[in-house]
């Protein structure tokens, strides 16, 4: 039990200061030796990878000689981000939280798993486990295998989540899970964003179905507050229990209707006063824009003359919507609005001041996606044109990345006229994680607008994909090619 020197044995890793004190580094059980021969305390490393907001727990250990680890993510804090992408918000925190770190304290991979990591009952980590936790997940077994998959038998449940699915506006939504996800493993613990993939336009379907099969109706404030199977089912039951039901307002056929008054205020046209300013921040844009990075305009002429449309370009960069601000005339921005990321484009007075000025609307990805929605359709019903970034967030390579949802289902209702563009240079001037902009030659080209009718024909003939968004996309990539 002691040393020969009188020390009790601990398992403890440490060293006496010059006046004696002891400080304890960590524990000799856990140390981890590199293949370079140094020593990593994997608690040090977890304390700054876990500093990020998006991971919620991390557990380093070392696998074939590398440091790797297994990470749950913060539904709640990727929900806040551009577009929610799970994958992309952790492969984003650990590059940012590795700067930090010396070479070999930084992971080489890492696995990210849905289930909260096991912990002894003193807090401590049970690192006993994190390797089959991580070949688990890495291989993408965890809970996702071929005899798992369907939904939870009820006896195997809780008492308090069988009684859950005794309401039966809540069986009939779990019912109605298990045959959306046929090929997941659905247990109330299920995280309908992480497992299930349900993002803020998905949602917009979600709670649709619900309606009709269970007869509630879920607003925005109940879905965000949604990180689990079970916390759905609870609304669910909330809601029946109160006498809640659809109001039949829909995003895309009342969009109006579903937006309350503050919201509505983003869509009012600008007073006399308010256009004299805005017009002067137009002029300004456009002299910047130009004069920075010697912006070049093709194909303005494929813009229609008549009726609203939508324009839709790639994104790469913060300055994207302020060149094609520049290439236009005032008389078309005055008919124009802009779906704008909540994030950047609201968030403080001024960014808010200049957005009411722009005619922004807010597109929020925290939300349910349902106001998001009902902003866009507004605009279009109310004759105007919109401006929508398809791929719904800047890409973080330039490269083209895939188109989100929300905008087929605007074209699918509303048919009206989509013009792809492709924006060039912006990337090299300011990309993404860049707070400085660097001079560079910008080139905007304008395609051809698509024949929605004709593709909303061609969706009801093949009755598969959205050949809207595949189109889209694939006009925008050939645009790219030859700027």
């Amino acid at each position: 039990v002691l040393t020969d020197d009188g020390w009790f044995r601990t398992g403890d890793l440490g060293y006496l200061d010059e006046s004696g004190y002891l400080y304890v580094t960590g524990r000799a059980s856990t140390l981890i030796v590199t293949e370079g021969g140094k020593n990593v305390q994997p608690e040090d490393v977890e304390e700054v990878y876990n500093s990020h907001p998006a991971i919620q727990e991390i557990g380093v250990l070392q696998k074939d000689g590398r440091l790797v680890a297994a990470i749950v993510p913060d539904p709640g804090e990727i929900r806040k981000q551009e577009n929610g992408d799970v994958e992309r918000a952790i492969r984003e925190a650990v590059e940012e939280r590795s700067k930090r770190l010396p070479s070999y304290q930084r992971l080489s991979d890492y696995a990210i798993t849905r289930e909260p990591l096991e912990y002894t009952q003193l807090g401590k980590l049970r690192r006993h486990l994190l390797e089959d936790r991580y070949d688990r997940a890495k291989e993408g077994e965890e809970g996702a295998g071929e005899a798992e998959a369907g939904p939870m038998a009820p006896e195997e449940m809780s008492d308090e989540d069988r009684e859950l699915l005794e309401d039966q506006a809540a069986e009939q939504v779990w019912s109605l899970l298990a045959r959306r996800y046929p090929d997941v493993r659905l247990t109330p613990d299920t995280s309908p964003q992480l497992d299930l993939g349900v993002d803020s336009m998905e949602w917009v379907n979600l709670t649709m179905e619900i309606g009709e099969s269970a007869g509630v109706e879920l607003d925005e404030e109940a879905v965000n507050s949604i990180d689990t199977v079970r916390d759905l089912l609870r609304e669910v039951a909330e809601a029946s229990e109160s006498g809640e039901v659809p109001s039949g307002a829909s995003p895309l056929d009342q969009p109006e209707d579903v937006l309350d008054q503050d919201q509505k205020r983003w869509l009012e046209p600008l007073g006399p006063g308010r256009s004299m300013v805005a017009r002067a921040l137009f002029s300004l844009n456009r002299a910047l824009m130009r004069g920075l990075f010697r912006l070049r305009v093709e194909g303005l002429e494929n813009l229609p003359e008549r009726g609203s449309f939508v324009v839709a370009p790639n994104h790469v960069s913060y300055l994207d919507s302020f060149v094609v601000a520049a290439a236009l005339d005032y008389r078309l921005l005055r008919r124009t609005y802009w779906a704008g990321w909540t994030g950047a484009a609201f968030g403080n007075p001024l960014t808010r001041l200049v957005s009411r000025l722009a005619q922004v609307v807010p597109i929020d990805p925290e939300r349910a996606g349902v106001s998001s929605l009902a902003f866009a359709a507004a605009v279009l019903a109310r004759g105007k044109n919109l401006v929508w970034f398809p791929e719904g967030q800047r890409s973080p390579s330039g490269q083209l990345q895939p188109f989100k949802p929300g905008l087929g289902m605007l074209l699918n209702h509303f048919q009206a006229p989509v013009v792809p563009v492709s924006i060039h240079g912006t990337y090299e001037a300011m990309p993404r994680g860049k707070a400085l902009v660097r001079p560079a030659k910008v080139t905007l080209v304008f395609g051809e607008p698509l024949d929605v009718h004709a593709l909303v024909e061609q969706q009801g003939e093949d009755g598969h994909g959205d050949p809207i968004l595949q189109t889209l996309r694939d006009r925008v990539a050939k645009l790219g090619d030859h700027s």
